[in-house]
Parts: structure tokens; C-alpha cells; sequence
């Protein structure tokens, strides 16, 4: 169990992969396909297009029926989404950035190692917490995160220095730690608990067993080793472990997870064997870069959307005062009034550049 996973990281490739999904960005839906929707005046061939299904043999039931129907049963709420979408695919256009399936594949597979599961227990276990088909992964999270790196590539350069905390995080000085935990508002239960750990071992380790988290409570309280140098900047909790002999119990101290104290168990030496060259060398390039580059995406995209200066005019499905006045109406009419108007068919934004083709 690492710090990460204390803090509510267990499934931390996934919710890495996840931002970006939760930014907002949607794939599947041509520019082509989205002109074909518009109100207006269509050639007969573009206008079958938009029929997807007939009642009585020759009554339509056209895309923009489809589409308010469902914007009603809140459709409204994936407008953001397709907004970020087109983003994206503008600004991929601008720089000839395109996507293929066999990268897709890769990037599926990618995720699946990242998280140490299989596509079977990802479908089950990971898809239903964001709601989402192995399609829709695909299309919102997989695809926007391959266009979105490939045009942020030129934004990353790794450091010799970056280089080499990465490796010491590895191969250098470790420590590893024992952890206990409290809720931010049990500060007297905190100072109880934690004057009873410093008793000893024995004690340390009962107390550890009965904090909140059960996957740290398990194992008394033991994460994973800590290197010198940590993603997270001004990290509170690497500073109080260097800080601490091995052996040693920090005092209380405060963390985003809430109340903490650490136990140094170990000091783990360097390994003097490991060199950063060669094929070494190269494996951290490739880490550090990666790391980067997943950083610099969300900075890419939010100067994205600055540009693009989005406006949603679509804001949300009829409200309960619409749908009391309609039905007011209908008692008092005995239900011969003329069907209602989508009260939230929206003003029809301009069209952005059609996308580029798909190679």
C-alpha cells in the first residue's frame, strides 16, 4: 500500500485516465453527421439520412425527434461534453493530429497494465464507477487522451535533474513506514490513540489495526517504501518520514486524508549496483516523459477551451413550472390542445471547421 493509495488512490491509472474523461471529452460524432442535423432547407439524399424510423408506413421519426426526446431525458447533460469534443477535434485539425485503432488498442492495453487487471474485470469492476461501455471508454477517455498527448509532445522536455530524482526515487535512499490515520474532527481521539502507540510496538500496531482505511488497517498501518523526492510538491508526508530515525514516531500532523503519525521502519540503502545509462536511462526517459506529458494534458486542453471561449445555449430539460403549466392546460381543455413545444430546443450555434478526415 503506498501514500497514494491512502489518500483514496488505490485505482490511481484509472483515475489518472479518468480526468480526462471527467474534462469532458467525447468522440464518435462527425462533423458531417452534425451538419446533416441542422434545421433547414436539405437535398432529399441528406434528408432521408436524417429519418431513423417510420410509424403507419410513411410518418418519419427523424434524428431531431431522436435528439429532443432524449436531450429531455437528459441528453442536455452530455452538451458539454460534445462541446469539449469539438474542441479537441478543431484543434487536432490545425495540427494534422489524427488517431488510429491500432493505437487505440495500444492505449486499451496500456490502461489494462497500468491498473494490473483484465479487460474482463475492468468492464466489471472499473467501467460501471464512470458509467461508461468499453465503448464509450474508448471514444471519451482512450481516443481524446492520444490526440490530446500527440499534440502536447512538443511542450515536454525531460531534465537531467528529473532524470535523476526519478531515479533515485528508485534506486536511491528509501524509507519505509508504518501509518496511522484519523478523521480531521477526532483530534482528541487522535492525541489518545497516538500517546498510546508510542508505548511500543505491540501498541503502535494495535492502534494501526483499527484506523478507518481496512486496506493500511490490515497491515498495521505498513506502506510501500517512500523515496526522497515525491511527485506531489512540498509533500508533508516525505518531509516528516527523512525527518524521523528509523524506529522513530513523528508527532501529529495534519494531511488532505486527514490526522496523521508515522513510524520510520526501515531504511532502505542505495543499490549501488543500478547506473543511470544505457538501457536504464532510457526506460526513465520514457517514465518521466510519460508522466509529463499526462500532467501537461489538462493545461493543453483548459488554454483549449480559453480560445475556443465555449457557449452553452442549451441549459437543461423543461423545468417542473413548464411541465405544470402543460399540464393545467390539458385538464382544462380535456386534452385537445396542440402538441406542446420542446421549451428547450436551443438557438443553433455556428458550425465549426468539418473535421478532418480520418486516415
Amino acid at each position: 500500500m503506498t501514500l497514494k493509495a491512502l489518500f483514496g488512490r488505490r485505482w490511481v491509472r484509472a483515475l489518472g485516465l479518468a480526468g480526462a474523461a471527467a474534462a469532458g471529452y467525447v468522440f464518435g460524432i462527425t462533423s458531417d453527421r452534425l451538419t446533416a442535423q441542422q434545421p433547414g432547407n436539405l437535398p432529399a439524399s441528406i434528408a432521408d439520412k436524417r429519418v431513423v424510423a417510420y410509424i403507419y408506413g410513411n410518418i418519419p421519426v427523424t434524428r431531431e425527434d431522436l435528439g429532443e426526446f432524449l436531450i429531455a431525458r437528459g441528453g442536455h447533460e452530455k452538451l458539454e461534453l460534445l462541446v469539449n469534443k469539438k474542441i479537441i477535434e478543431v484543434e487536432a485539425q490545425k495540427r494534422n493530429a489524427t488517431v488510429t485503432w491500432n493505437e487505440v488498442e495500444s492505449g486499451l492495453n496500456e490502461d489494462l497494465r497500468g491498473m494490473g487487471i483484465s479487460l474482463q474485470d475492468f468492464q466489471k469492476h472499473v467501467l460501471p464507477r464512470y458509467s461508461k461501455s468499453l465503448y464509450e471508454w474508448t471514444e471519451d477517455v482512450i481516443k481524446p487522451r492520444i490526440l490530446l498527448g500527440k499534440m502536447c509532445r512538443d511542450r515536454i522536455k525531460v531534465t537531467d535533474e528529473e532524470l535523476q530524482r526519478a531515479f533515485e526515487n528508485r534506486y536511491g535512499e528509501r524509507r519505509q513506514a508504518k501509518v496511522i490515520c484519523w478523521n480531521k474532527d477526532d483530534l482528541k481521539i487522535a492525541q489518545k490513540q497516538w500517546d498510546e502507540a508510542r508505548q511500543g510496538d505491540v501498541e503502535f500496531d494495535r492502534i494501526a489495526r483499527t484506523q478507518a482505511d481496512s486496506s493500511i488497517a490490515s497491515s498495521a498501518g505498513l506502506i510501500a517504501p517512500i523515496g526522497k523526492f515525491p511527485d506531489v510538491k512540498d509533500d508533508v508526508c516525505t518531509k516528516v518520514l527523512y525527518s524521523l530515525k528509523q524506529g522513530e514516531i513523528s508527532q501529529l500532523f495534519q494531511t488532505p486524508a486527514g490526522i496523521m503519525c508515522m513510524k520510520c521502519v526501515v531504511i532502505i540503502p542505495p543499490d549501488e549496483k543500478m547506473k543511470l545509462e544505457g538501457d536504464v536511462r532510457k526506460a526513465f526517459e520514457k517514465e518521466v516523459f510519460d508522466k509529463l506529458l499526462t500532467a501537461e494534458i489538462p493545461k493543453f486542453f483548459n488554454e483549449c477551451k480559453v480560445i475556443a471561449k465555449p457557449d452553452l445555449l442549451l441549459k437543461g430539460p423543461p423545468n417542473p413550472q413548464d411541465i405544470r403549466e402543460r399540464v393545467n392546460t390539458i385538464m382544462q381543455t380535456g386534452g385537445t390542445t396542440q402538441p406542446m413545444p420542446t421549451p428547450m430546443t436551443p438557438m443553433t450555434p455556428p458550425m465549426l471547421p468539418p473535421t478532418a478526415p480520418k486516415q
